[in-house]
C-alpha cells in the first residue's frame, strides 16, 4: 500500500509500462518457441535443393530449383511483427516462390525484438543483400520480397540503399506490408471487425518493442514516411478486409505521386498474408503465381 499511495503518478505509469513490456517480451519468446515447434520439419520437395550457412551471426539458407540454370535471385524477408517468425515458419512459402519464379531464394533468420530492437533486423537484412552482391550477383538480377513486417523491412532497406547510393535491386514484392508503425492508417479502425488475425493493440505493442528508443515516425521504422523517389518497380498484394489495407494504399499513392512504378492488387475476403495458406486457398496459389510472374518479368534469369 505505501509505495502505491506515495509513488508519483508519472513514475507509477512508467513502472506499469515497464511491466507491460516485460510481460509482452516474455509472451513473444514463448510464442516464438511454440511456432518453432509447430513449424513443419518435413523434407524438402524433390525438385528443390537447400544450402544452409551463416551470414554474420544469423542462420541463412538458399533454396533453388533443381536442374535450373537460373541466375535470378530473390531475397525473402519473413514477417511476424518484428518479434516472431523464422526460416522454419516461411520455408514452404519460400520454396513455392523458388519454383514459381524460377529463382534462387535467400532467406535469413534476422534478429528479432524484443531481444534485438531496431536497427538489428534491418541491419541483418542489409547484410544478407550485401552478401548476394559480394557473391558477384548483379543488383539487376535480385528482387526483394517480404510479408507484413518483412515487407516494411524490404522498403526500409531500399530507401537506405538509395540514401547511401548503393546498388538497388531490380524489383520488390510486398505481401500485406506493415509500413506505418505509428498505426495511423484508417483501416486499423475500419477493418477491426474483419481482420481475424491482427488487432491494433497487439500491433502497437509490437511496434514499441521493435522501435525501442527510436521515434515511430522515423522513416527507417515506418518507411511509409520515407523517400519513395527512385524505388524499383513494386508489386503490393493486400486484403481488402485486413488492418493493413491502407498501409498498402498509402504506399501506392505516395509512389505514384513521385512518378514511381507500383502495382497494387487488392483481394477480397482474405486473411492477413493469405499467401502462407497456399496449400488450402486457391486464391493464395493465384496470388503467388501473380507475384512470381512479376518477378520473372522484372528480373532476368540469364
Amino acid at each position: 500500500m505505501w509505495p502505491t499511495l506515495f509513488w508519483p503518478a508519472a513514475a507509477m505509469q512508467q513502472g506499469m509500462d515497464l511491466m507491460n513490456r516485460q510481460l509482452l517480451a516474455s509472451q513473444c519468446r514463448l510464442l516464438r518457441e511454440t511456432l518453432s515447434e509447430l513449424s513443419t520439419s518435413a523434407r524438402l520437395p524433390h525438385d528443390v535443393e537447400r544450402s544452409c550457412f551463416q551470414i554474420g551471426d544469423c542462420d541463412a539458407e538458399l533454396i533453388s530449383p533443381k536442374g535450373s540454370s537460373t541466375q535470378r535471385y530473390l531475397l525473402y524477408v519473413h514477417g511476424g511483427g518484428f518479434a516472431l517468425g523464422s526460416l522454419d515458419t516461411h520455408r514452404e512459402l519460400v520454396t513455392t516462390l523458388a519454383r514459381f519464379a524460377d529463382a534462387r531464394v535467400l532467406a535469413i533468420d534476422y534478429r528479432l525484438a524484443p531481444d534485438y530492437p531496431y536497427p538489428a533486423g534491418l541491419d541483418d537484412v542489409d547484410l544478407a543483400y550485401q552478401w548476394l552482391l559480394d557473391q558477384k550477383v548483379p543488383a539487376a538480377r535480385i528482387a526483394l520480397a517480404g510479408d507484413s513486417a518483412g515487407g516494411g523491412l524490404v522498403v526500409a532497406l531500399m530507401q537506405r540503399l538509395l540514401q547511401q547510393k548503393r546498388p538497388v535491386p531490380a524489383a520488390g514484392v510486398l505481401f500485406s506490408p506493415w509500413l506505418d508503425l505509428t498505426c495511423s492508417s484508417a483501416s486499423l479502425d475500419l477493418n477491426v471487425a474483419t481482420d481475424l488475425l491482427l488487432n491494433p493493440i497487439q500491433m502497437k505493442a509490437f511496434a514499441a518493442l521493435y522501435a525501442g528508443r527510436e521515434a515511430l515516425e522515423s522513416p527507417e521504422i515506418s518507411p511509409l514516411f520515407g523517400n519513395m523517389r527512385g524505388l524499383p518497380p513494386l508489386l503490393v498484394q493486400v486484403s481488402q478486409q485486413e488492418l493493413l489495407l491502407d498501409d498498402a494504399r498509402r504506399l501506392a499513392h505516395r509512389i505514384t505521386e513521385q512518378a514511381g512504378e507500383v502495382e497494387l492488387q487488392e483481394v477480397a475476403w482474405m486473411p492477413h498474408v493469405w499467401q502462407l495458406l497456399y496449400r488450402y486457398l486457391p486464391q493464395a496459389v493465384a496470388s503467388l503465381r501473380q507475384a512470381s510472374r512479376f518477378i520473372r518479368q522484372q528480373v532476368p534469369a540469364e
